[in-house]
């Protein structure tokens, strides 16, 4: 198992990864403290489990990247204050699992194996307020609008996101730049009320038609600046 630890705390990383690097079942242990260094190394290190504390503002953005960059890579959120709000606000960012802040080593790697199996613990009472947030969301989000159509280019960006596909998967499959691909991407978001590739997927499993661009949209495949 290869293991990606990000924490502005040095202290704090670099303990739970030389907790982790006694560990038999662990190949790799790559810590970062800083977010453009996590972000330049997370692709070439090819992580299986990201551990990234939560406890400093904006780190939600920082795994919103990390999960672009890295679709397949498990996120897990450290150090979670167990209320409501805070649990959803991981879900929302894309994390596949949370360390309570009292959670002991041994609780960690239980966790850890659990999302790796594609399952996770949670709290009974923070799986209640998760249905009533869903159930909410329901009501209040709009769906897709069927006048705000997807240009050609971002038709297939939506396909390559909901295949899990990263940023840099898509440029190259697209010939496009990164930064052509993020504009995409963002596109793509804001037209489908989505805030996530997961959500991506759904909605275009219940709203098929959000992929019929109009003719005459481009479809060219020249390389962008």
């Amino acid at each position: 198992m290869r293991v990606l630890i990000y924490s502005p705390v040095r202290l704090f990383g670099e303990g739970i990864g030389a907790f982790l690097r006694a560990l038999e079942q662990i190949d790799a242990v790559l810590v970062e403290h800083d977010e453009k260094e996590l972000e330049a190394h997370a692709l070439d290190f090819d992580a299986d489990i990201a551990l990234i504390d939560v406890t400093t503002r904006n780190v939600l953005v920082v795994a919103q990247g990390i999960a672009s960059l890295c679709p397949r890579v498990t996120t897990i959120a450290m150090a979670v204050a167990e209320v409501a709000e805070d649990v959803i606000a991981c879900a929302d960012a894309g994390f596949a699992a949370y360390l309570p802040r009292n959670a002991s080593a041994a609780e960690m790697m239980a966790i850890v194996d659990l999302a790796l199996q594609g399952e996770t613990v949670c709290d009974p009472r923070i799986t209640r307020s998760l249905f009533h947030e869903i159930a909410r969301r329901k009501q209040t989000t709009p769906p897709p609008d069927p006048n705000e159509c997807l240009t050609s280019r971002e038709a297939e960006t939506a396909r390559m996101l909901a295949r899990g596909l990263s940023n840099k998967e898509i440029a190259r499959e697209m010939h496009l730049s990164i930064a052509t691909v993020k504009n995409h991407v963002h596109s793509v978001l804001q037209k489908l009320h989505a805030v996530s590739r997961a959500q991506i997927a759904a909605l275009l499993v219940e709203n098929p038609w959000v992929l019929r661009f109009p003719q005459g949209g481009s479809a060219s495949r020249k390389v962008d600046a």
